[in-house]
């Protein structure tokens, strides 16, 4: 087999190699961490406020889960006291996963149900509002 030869099926081989490659980048997902990402940076700094006042409380939110639902338990201080906000459960492997919830309870513990839920990694992002006052908090959970 002459020399020419071969360069022409490295040639070919690099040819469809690169052919691949651009028909699998294409199938690629990139799914955005949000939709709005510039108007949501320049509020950001009511976002760390809101965080800050979430973490002067005694206690912060905890989660437990059981086999049906995902629990959240909100710090004693707010017991009787109506809340109000929001929860999204994001899902950064996929977008089309995230889940949000209205959040609207006096203090009581809140069940999310798991049915809609896939198991594995979500950060639960808990905005919400107690007497006038702002509050964010979020955690990474794994869903079993």
């Amino acid at each position: 087999m002459s020399w020419g030869y071969r360069v022409t099926i490295i040639t070919g081989c690099f040819v469809c190699f690169m052919t691949c490659m651009v028909i699998a980048a294409f199938r690629q997902n990139f799914d955005l961490v949000t939709e709005d990402y510039y108007a949501k940076e320049l509020q950001f700094q009511s976002q760390i406020n809101k965080q800050m006042n979430h973490e002067q409380l005694k206690s912060s939110i905890v989660f437990k889960q059981s086999n049906e639902s995902l629990i959240l338990i909100f710090p004693a201080e707010f017991i009787a006291q109506p809340i109000t906000g929001k929860i999204l459960l994001f899902r950064p492997s996929d977008a089309s996963k995230d889940i949000t919830f209205k959040l609207a309870t006096n203090g009581e513990p809140v069940h999310l149900s798991k049915k809609e839920l896939f198991a594995g990694l979500y950060q639960v992002q808990v905005d919400y509002k107690v007497a006038d006052k702002l509050y964010y908090f979020e955690k990474d959970i794994t869903i079993y």
